[in-house]
């Protein structure tokens, strides 16, 4: 689950449209938000304040192994009026899970890019500081627009513990629809490196049989690398790594895989996660090293459940197998009717038909499974419908869990609303080969609350 500060920071990006998935360090964020979520330690208490448009502020308390707390503050000169506290906020902004990677060319992008050089006339800022007690342990974090597609971040931690009492690290960001490159500096070892993101896509698939099931639509390729150099100790650092997303055109649920490499050290990661329906996730990975051959599988999943039902949207199309979306096939009714009479004719045929016979778009056509033949441009309602579901759904609650070979342990995770408090707890059970009994390694709970 987002601290509150994160979830400014996420409403502070989408406000200055700044696209964190095109980011190289974001390119697998699906599948770690599926497989490796974080789980709490002890009881941990956070209270967090909006104060104004512009700033907010929270306190965390915790008991893991000692009282301990931090006080952070918050403040942007772009104003962030639609932010919500615990109560209101939608439990999927709350909470970090799959990611939809949309294509470089959609709809909207001249209003996209008109808000974008507004924004950028402004050069927006953020400014975040924590500090941590008992001790002097602080940290902060300074973001600053310097053009329409260009921002500087500077991250910095101080404790007594590290290496000349902290670090800086200095990320210089470019961002724009095709591509994004990083150039990033950090105090510790003297570290340089360099990042850089190329995206390929479309808007509609393009299958070269037309009558081909399934077909995917929205489907976006991105390819990056980065390139690391420690200048104090002479050692670099080298890595790949492959993101394909797309959505199918006969039900709208979408996946995304990835492909990971890191030749210096052999490792190889591969990805799989789809949307097996509105309210779950299923998310596979295996992990192969050629220098070791060892190797590990690990599998994971999300479900969410609904706090009441599901609120009636607007209908654009119907799907047979899928019962989540099957609502419109009844509010369509009328169409189908008429599509079984007859009177609907194909797109080639419809140009030369009777000005009088009325011409029925593909966007006006429910699907239905005897309608394979239909141009593919219909599927693009049918992912509309999906992710309109996705989107006002009401979830209560999601349950997370993940597993792999290697470790032979299994990692529970609940997060939900609790009146108006957002609550995460978990824990992590492993099995005992010498008791033969499971083992709790880990466990806790945090309430959030946010006004």
């Amino acid at each position: 689950m987002y601290t509150y500060m994160e979830y400014l920071q996420k409403c502070f990006y989408k406000t200055t449209n700044w696209n964190e998935d095109n980011i190289f360090s974001n390119i697998t964020a699906t599948s770690q938000a599926i497989l490796d979520f974080s789980i709490p330690n002890g009881l941990k208490i956070d209270s967090s304040s909006k104060s104004s448009d512009y700033s907010a502020s929270s306190f965390t308390l915790s008991n893991f192994h000692q009282i301990n707390g931090s006080l952070a503050y918050f403040y942007t000169s772009t104003p962030l009026a639609n932010t919500m506290g615990s109560k209101d906020i939608s439990l999927q902004d709350a909470i970090a899970g799959f990611r939809i990677i949309e294509p470089t060319m959609t709809s909207n992008k001249q209003q996209r890019q008109l808000d974008t050089k507004r924004h950028a006339k402004t050069k927006p800022s953020l400014l975040y500081g924590r500090m941590y007690f008992p001790g002097s342990a602080l940290e902060a974090m300074i973001i600053k627009r310097i053009s329409e597609n260009t921002q500087l971040l500077i991250k910095c931690v101080s404790h007594p513990q590290m290496e000349k009492n902290g670090t800086v690290i200095v990320y210089l960001q470019n961002n724009t629809a095709k591509y994004s490159r990083e150039v990033i500096y950090s105090t510790n070892e003297s570290l340089i490196g360099v990042r850089c993101l190329y995206n390929w896509g479309t808007t509609f698939s393009k299958s070269i049989n037309p009558h081909l099931v399934p077909k995917f639509e929205n489907s976006v390729v991105s390819l990056g690398t980065e390139l690391w150099f420690a200048a104090r100790s002479m050692s670099p650092g080298l890595s790949s790594a492959l993101r394909y997303s797309t959505r199918s055109t006969s039900t709208g649920k979408p996946l995304t895989m990835t492909l990971a490499v890191n030749p210096i050290l052999g490792h190889i990661s591969s990805t799989y996660t789809v949307k097996t329906s509105v309210a779950s996730t299923f998310c596979s990975k295996y992990d192969f090293n050629f220098f070791s051959y060892a190797s590990n599988l690990s599998l994971g999943f999300e479900l969410y459940s609904y706090a009441k039902k599901k609120k009636t949207l607007q209908p654009v199309l119907g799907n047979n197998d899928d019962d989540d979306i099957a609502s419109f096939r009844k509010m369509n009714q009328d169409v189908t009717k008429r599509i079984r009479r007859g009177s609907y004719s194909s797109r080639n045929r419809a140009s030369h038909s009777d000005p009088h016979t009325k011409e029925y778009h593909t966007s006006e056509l429910p699907h239905h499974r005897s309608m394979s033949n239909t141009p593919h441009h219909n599927g693009g309602t049918v992912t509309a419908a999906f992710q309109n579901l996705v989107n006002e759904s009401d979830f209560s609650s999601v349950l997370k869990v993940s597993t792999s070979l290697k470790d032979s342990s299994v990692k529970l995770l609940w997060e939900g609303r609790l009146r108006d408090f957002l609550v995460s707890t978990g824990a992590r059970v492993s099995w005992n080969p010498i008791t033969n009994t499971p083992d709790v390694n880990k466990l806790g709970i945090t309430l959030s609350y946010a006004f």
